[in-house]
């Protein structure tokens, strides 16, 4: 924090390698995008706009320690104006990024097989339970299934590391590779139980198939499709065999 940085982009889409110098405001932030937690990131009051990020961040021996990715921009809830506050990944990050890249085509990474919720700290504390992630789901033959994790758990504790909510879960996860062992503590039914739970990789994202110009709706091979309200014709239509 205090250090010297510059970055460089295209903001707007139009003003190509523009400089923007400022300084590190703050590292290992959390912050929501569209509904995804980015964690461990770095804060910068350099000037970051629209068409800046992917642009590299470096610092005063030019070298790249980030890359830019997002900024708070508008007013607050209060009105008051938001400026210079950048986001951008550390390159440490980036780097495990592109080394799965580079030998798998997407980025691998450890995966529970549950869905949470994080506990609202004024509910938890009303009823005498922790603060963590409740288990509303557990997907049959994950790893969280195998290691007894079941749905109402509220999961306190990963790897030795406190979880409060799913961002602590999700920044606890990174910490891992798939394959890796380690214990997970859950609190049921007034106690504290502590699992030992080996992660799986998290799947392979779906490619999209291309698109057809077919109707889906409308089988091909059996000719033209009737014109008439002959029932017979419609069947042999959809299914290439006919009856009387």
């Amino acid at each position: 924090v205090g250090d010297q940085v510059v970055a460089i982009g295209n903001p707007l889409g139009e003003l190509t390698s523009t400089l923007t110098v400022g300084y590190i405001s703050a590292k290992d932030r959390t912050i929501n995008t569209d509904g995804t937690y980015n964690i461990n990131m770095m804060q910068t009051d350099a000037a970051i706009n629209s068409g800046n990020s992917g642009g590299p961040l470096f610092n005063m021996y030019g070298e790249v320690v980030g890359i830019t990715t997002a900024k708070y921009s508008g007013a607050s809830n209060s009105g008051a104006s938001i400026e210079g506050i950048g986001f951008a990944i550390p390159m440490d990050d980036v780097m495990g990024i592109l080394e799965d890249l580079r030998e798998y085509g997407y980025v691998k990474g450890c995966y529970l097989g549950v869905s949470v919720v994080t506990m609202d700290p004024a509910v938890a504390e009303a009823y005498g339970l922790p603060t963590g992630s409740k288990v509303s789901l557990v997907e049959p033959g994950n790893c969280a299934a195998k290691a007894g994790i079941q749905v109402g758990d509220i999961i306190t504790a990963m790897g030795g590391y406190d979880v409060t909510g799913n961002s602590d879960l999700l920044s606890i996860l990174r910490k891992f590779k798939p394959g890796d062992t380690t214990t997970i503590t859950v609190f049921r039914s007034g106690q504290e139980i502590e699992l030992t739970i080996t992660l799986d990789e998290k799947p392979a994202p779906v490619k999209e198939q291309p698109q057809s110009s077919v109707d889906p709706t409308v089988p091909s091979g059996y000719g033209e499709m009737p014109q008439d309200g002959n029932p017979w014709d419609w069947f042999n239509y959809y299914f290439g065999f006919g009856g009387n």
